[in-house]
């Protein structure tokens, strides 16, 4: 017997079908979600989206690990069953996998007595897209918000560390001081100190090998190890202030993978002394009447070898008439680029401290503005600490 099928009756439960996919398709459209915890998320799309396909289960995992189930319960008595099946396996559970090419998401689902078509399966993989949306959405604003937590800690601890440098400059008779850092980054591991002892100035100045927030730290363990330092070993000249320093943190650095640049110098204004040791750090400059200078690193740099077992570090003693001038600078300047990549060098820098006899302060804000100015828009990439001790004269000198 032929069972006749009136044409009419499957156009209509044809068009009864589409238009109920537009239905649950205009109302998945309309699921929103103000949550920005990802569970929460994907809980509230699936919780519509199961009303909508009228689904027993819908579960959602990313990357393997479920984020949300609409059933627990029946979550786990499936397991075993949604495991070993694959898509399209069983009529009436099914499920469907979409990535963005950085996540994967995977939705399973079921129900007991409906099975699942070619139409279903284009809503799941639109309720899965909404769901992997959501974790994105969520996981990136996690990733933001630890990062904004992140650069806050990061530049705290930078400010912190960058007031180590002291903002005091000293007042001897008979020197002029001037000494400014400006970190490329909101963190420096350049450095400088001082300490006026018995009318003797003591100083020093450095860079911490690498960048941004373990540089910093460590610039101010140098730091702390230069203060004391002056006070145990400032009179027997700046070799053994060096000395003494290295022999405090030579473990940390070495530890962290790090060394760093120093010198230290000393400045006795009654004899007209200037003493100097540098290990590693440069260029340092000394002008005075006769011509320029170049003082030379007689030690490598702090952290390198254990400066104990080099023999005693040897001091550089100058007579310092009034008008001589120490200068010491980071490679931030030296090695700073122009727009074109060409870098300012040494030269450039040596012809302005010879044709500049002016007082410290000025003459530091000279070479800043110069450098500056040949920057232009090229970006500063190091560092830049400039330290100059100028000899002055003392009223005593002044009336023989």
């Amino acid at each position: 017997m032929t069972t006749h099928v009136d044409p009419m009756q499957s156009l209509t439960a044809a068009l009864v079908e589409v238009n109920e996919q537009l239905l649950v398709l205009y109302q998945l459209a309309s699921i929103t979600t103000e949550s920005l915890d990802e569970s929460e998320a994907v809980a509230a799309i699936l919780e519509k989206a199961r009303d909508l396909l009228a689904a027993d289960l819908l579960t959602f995992s990313v990357d393997g690990d479920q984020v949300h189930s609409t059933d627990q319960l029946m979550r786990r008595h499936d397991d075993e069953s949604h495991d070993r099946a694959p898509v399209g396996r069983a009529p009436n559970r099914t499920s469907v996998e979409v990535s963005n090419g950085r996540l994967t998401g995977s939705l399973y689902a079921h129900r007991d007595n409906r099975t699942f078509g070619t139409a279903d399966h284009k809503l799941l993989t639109a309720i899965a897209s909404m769901a992997l949306g959501a974790v994105q959405t969520s996981r990136h604003h996690h990733e933001t918000l630890e990062g904004a937590v992140a650069r806050r800690d990061h530049d705290t601890a930078s400010e912190l560390a960058q007031l180590a440098l002291p903002t005091w400059r000293p007042e001897l008779p008979g020197v002029d001081v001037f000494a400014r850092s400006d970190p490329a980054r909101a963190a420096g591991g350049d450095l400088f100190t001082f300490a006026v002892l018995d009318d003797v100035l003591h100083f020093v100045a450095g860079d911490v090998s690498g960048k941004g927030l373990p540089a910093a730290l460590m610039m101010t363990t140098v730091i702390s190890a230069a203060t004391a330092a002056f006070q145990s070993a400032g009179t027997a000249g700046p070799g053994a202030v060096l000395e003494t320093i290295d022999n405090w943190v030579h473990k940390y650095l070495a530890d962290a993978g790090l060394f760093v640049t120093l010198m230290a110098g000393s400045y006795d204004a009654g004899s007209r002394q200037l003493s100097i040791a540098s290990a590693g750090h440069g260029p340092i400059f000394y002008i005075d009447d006769s011509g320029p200078r170049s003082i030379n690193s007689v030690v490598p740099p702090i952290g390198v070898l254990p400066l104990s077992d080099l023999g005693p570090v040897e001091d550089t003693v100058l007579a310092a008439p009034p008008g001589s001038r120490l200068v010491v600078s980071s490679d931030g300047f030296t090695e700073q680029e122009d727009p074109a990549g060409q870098m300012w060098g040494e030269q450039r820098m040596l012809d302005l401290l010879v044709d500049s006899n002016l007082p410290a302060t000025e003459l530091g804000g000279l070479v800043f503005e110069r450098l500056e100015s040949y920057a232009g828009t090229a970006e500063q990439t190091d560092d830049r600490t400039l330290l100059i001790i100028r000899a002055t004269a003392v009223e005593t000198d002044a009336h023989g």
